[in-house]
């Protein structure tokens, strides 16, 4: 298990954990999202209560991702946890309430009441009484892709008394993080954040399913440049390979899509990007599969074949290139 070291803790606190929080940094791209996505579908399907938000309009080139429509810009609201009232307006600079004196409670038919005394010549008058869930009754906090808690945008500054007090995942890949929160599971060296997700789904106990394991098949590319990045390595192919083995579909583009439409076959041979599928099979223990050679179009001729005029000459001179010419016929002109 490759993270098993670092989610000891996380290990013992995940299953009594009933509502969860996902957050995920401003500006995040396909793999972040990708990442996080699959856990939220994980941790839903085995019976957790989930939340995921981002401080960011999800894209057009994002909207493929399974479970993305659960994505909220905001914290849930009504969800547990210690109810806050915030009079505006009432506080001095030093933290003081200059005009009360005491705050009182008492419940009358079915209501609740609270009375404020205010000082003889002074005025207590809020500008505004904001009603919020304190802590918002999140058990735990992931967030995936964050270098640090302001990364998240509105989500942290908004609701910092959420994030306090409570058990932080940090999960991350990059080599700036602050290494925040209780629990760190940091690898600088894997080549995306959706490979570390396959990794970590797996070490926390759970299985991927077809849709999680598409999320991840297109993070994965998509960080990777289609596995052509130098990052990628064997952990790479076994990620993909486990995503593929449970359903997870490869990804295709809306431009590649068009190029197929509207561009010959020989071109589309060339344009699209290639697969090392052998090292697939081979980080699996499957017999890598036979070398094919490309076929020829039968659209581009070889150059034995080609007219003349298109400039294919010979490498080898026929030998009665020099011999003179003597031509025959019925009459002359």
């Amino acid at each position: 298990m490759k993270y098993d070291a670092q989610i000891t803790e996380l290990k013992n606190l995940l299953p009594s954990a009933k509502n969860i929080l996902i957050a995920v940094p401003a500006g995040a791209d396909i793999d972040k999202l990708a990442a996080a996505l699959s856990l939220f579908l994980t941790l839903e399907v085995s019976g957790k209560q989930v939340s995921i938000v981002c401080d960011d309009n999800i894209l057009v080139a994002q909207s493929h991702l399974f479970g993305i429509d659960h994505v909220g810009k905001t914290l849930p609201s009504g969800n547990g946890g210690n109810l806050t009232l915030t009079l505006e307006g009432v506080a001095a600079s030093d933290g003081t309430v200059p005009a009360l004196e005491k705050l009182d409670w008492y419940a009358e038919a079915g209501h609740l009441n609270l009375v404020f005394h205010v000082l003889p010549g002074q005025t207590f008058q809020p500008a505004k009484i904001i009603p919020h869930y304190q802590g918002s009754g999140f058990n735990l906090v992931f967030t995936v892709g964050a270098v640090n808690l302001n990364a998240l945008g509105n989500i942290y500054t908004q609701n910092q008394q959420v994030f306090s007090g409570i058990h932080i995942v940090n999960i991350d890949n990059q080599a700036n993080n602050s290494s925040f929160g209780q629990t760190s599971v940091l690898d600088t060296q894997a080549s995306s954040l959706s490979e570390m997700m396959a990794n970590l789904i797996s070490d926390l106990g759970y299985s991927l399913d077809a849709d999680s394991g598409s999320n991840l098949l297109i993070g994965v590319f998509d960080a990777t440049n289609n596995l052509l990045n130098p990052k990628v390595t064997a952990d790479t192919y076994m990620a993909v390979a486990q995503c593929l083995q449970v359903g997870g579909r490869k990804p295709t583009s809306t431009g590649q899509n068009q190029i197929q439409e509207n561009t010959p076959q020989n071109v589309i041979a060339q344009a699209q990007p290639t697969y090392d599928w052998n090292a697939v099979s081979a980080a699996i223990g499957q017999k890598s599969a036979p070398s094919v050679a490309p076929a020829v179009s039968q659209d581009q001729p070889s150059p034995e074949e080609r007219p003349a005029e298109e400039g294919v000459v010979s490498e080898t001179v026929e030998p009665d290139w020099l011999t003179p010419k003597i031509f025959k016929g019925s009459s002359l002109g």
